[in-house]
């Protein structure tokens, strides 16, 4: 993906429209730039419009053809989606608030011991968190065996599509090509990915499964549905194993990589905005004192963390191009006709900088979600970040309280600040955002992590 693009067609939107038609060998694609369309569209004409664009690449050849964030709308989404979005509700995603607490605990631990080495520390405690969530599974270290399975699935996926799909995808007959046939180097790749697909489906699954009915210790997502199958039927069927696999895998690929992301441009918005982080600190120590870390209970008493975090789901989209959606019937829209089957783009870059709705919104200002008398409240950023009506991440209500514990317990703990140099002078840190797939992430930079006191170091619990 052009890492412009998402500005590219903002731009091209306050030249043309919030409707922006567009054609790429033959594809018809739209990129909505106006949130009251995507909510037109998404939500109210939601049958029509919670499609996937397909993929012979990805869903054909690769066998991703079980992951739900892929799947077309039908029977088979609803199916695998039912128990995600239950389980990930707040009412209960709540029962796990000590998951969250102990694996903060262990970031904070690690950042408190190799404060240099962040970047790994905070892909490890997400990945870890969503491990002990979705398995049961809990890991040592980034390189646990489950978790490398699923980062090798991902950067594979990411490399196909970079190198085969748009050969296979826009001319579909080459699938049938022998893979020793000139050009058809792909199926070579296809074949590892399948093997990968397969892998990250069903390996880490029967492996909990088997720990589970042998002694059923540890709550997990995997264990709330087998213990389901098990109250109904007395037995885990193959059509049960085929359907938990698939929505525990996707639970990991969907929440570990974006965690990772959003926390990683909390610290570079810290470390860009010490004032920011002053008031979010004098917030906590006004309202939880030093003596304890926050919980879920307190967060509609520390409303300028709350903020916070809105504005980093604003000012940084992880997502800018949202997830492509694709319509199942033809459409006419504001006088304009949308074929079928057309790929369809939320631009969450131009909704969370809509300077109608935010005013200044390159500036990083939480404040500008506190009530004010006189003063409309802007638009939640979680109702674009976290995507639109059928489609939207059905882990919504776990990121959010899984971020907030993470964003508070970092700043009750540790003063973020920019790096030192020999003489004690700021360094300026050297910001780079890398687009990996549709998402995006900042790349480790240099800052200084630091125990705000004794006081504060003494809340991490040491083993």
């Amino acid at each position: 993906m052009d890492p412009d693009w998402w500005q590219n067609t903002e731009a091209l939107g306050k030249e043309y429209g919030d409707l922006i038609f567009l054609k790429s060998l033959g594809q018809p694609m739209v990129i909505i730039n106006s949130y009251d369309v995507a909510v037109d569209l998404f939500e109210k004409k939601s049958t029509n419009y919670s499609d996937r664009p397909t993929s012979v690449m990805v869903n054909e050849l690769q066998k991703w053809d079980w992951n739900l964030i892929n799947l077309c709308y039908g029977e088979g989404l609803r199916k695998l989606r039912a128990p995600v979005q239950k389980f990930f509700e707040s009412s209960n995603i709540l029962n796990f608030e000590d998951v969250m607490k102990r694996e903060a605990q262990k970031l904070l631990r690690s950042l408190l011991q190799s404060p240099d080495e962040y970047g790994q520390h905070i892909r490890t405690s997400a990945a870890s968190l969503i491990m002990m969530i979705t398995y049961g599974h809990e890991i040592d270290s980034y390189d646990d065996p489950f978790v490398r399975l699923a980062r090798n699935s991902a950067e594979h996926l990411e490399t196909a599509l970079q190198k085969g799909a748009f050969l296979v995808d826009n001319i579909p007959w080459l699938k049938y090509l022998p893979k020793w046939f000139p050009g058809a180097g792909f199926h070579v790749v296809a074949e590892e990915g399948a093997r990968l697909s397969n892998d990250l489906r069903s390996k880490p699954y029967f492996f909990t499964k088997e720990k589970i009915l042998r002694n059923p210790v540890t709550r997990s997502f995997t264990s709330k549905q087998i213990e389901e199958c098990l109250s109904l039927a007395d037995r885990v069927s193959e059509d049960d194993d085929d359907v938990i696999s698939a929505t525990t895998a996707v639970c990991y690929l969907a929440g570990a990589a974006t965690s990772a992301s959003v926390i990683m441009f909390f610290l570079m918005a810290m470390t860009l905005h010490p004032e920011v982080q002053r008031r979010a600190q004098d917030e906590i120590d006004r309202v939880i004192g030093d003596s304890r870390l926050s919980e879920l209970s307190d967060r509609d008493q520390l409303p300028y963390c709350a903020a916070l975090l809105k504005e980093i789901h604003r000012c940084y989209p992880i997502l800018p191009l949202g997830v492509a959606h694709a319509t199942k019937e033809a459409d006419t829209y504001s006088g304009y006709y949308i074929p079928a089957k057309t790929v369809v783009l939320p631009n969450h870059w131009a909704m969370l900088m809509d300077p109608k709705e935010y005013p200044v919104p390159e500036a990083f200002r939480p404040d500008r979600f506190l009530p004010e008398e006189g003063r409309r409240m802007p638009r939640d950023p979680s109702k674009i970040a976290f995507g639109f009506g059928r489609r939207i991440c059905p882990g919504k209500p776990f990121a959010e309280h899984s971020l907030f514990l993470l964003v508070t317990h970092i700043l009750a703990v540790f003063n973020i600040s920019k790096a030192k140099d020999v003489d004690g002078n700021d360094i300026e840190p050297d910001i780079k955002i890398r687009s990996h797939g549709v998402m995006r992430e900042p790349e480790v930079f240099e800052c200084l992590i630091k125990a705000r006191s004794s006081e504060a170091s003494a809340l991490i619990q040491m083993e």
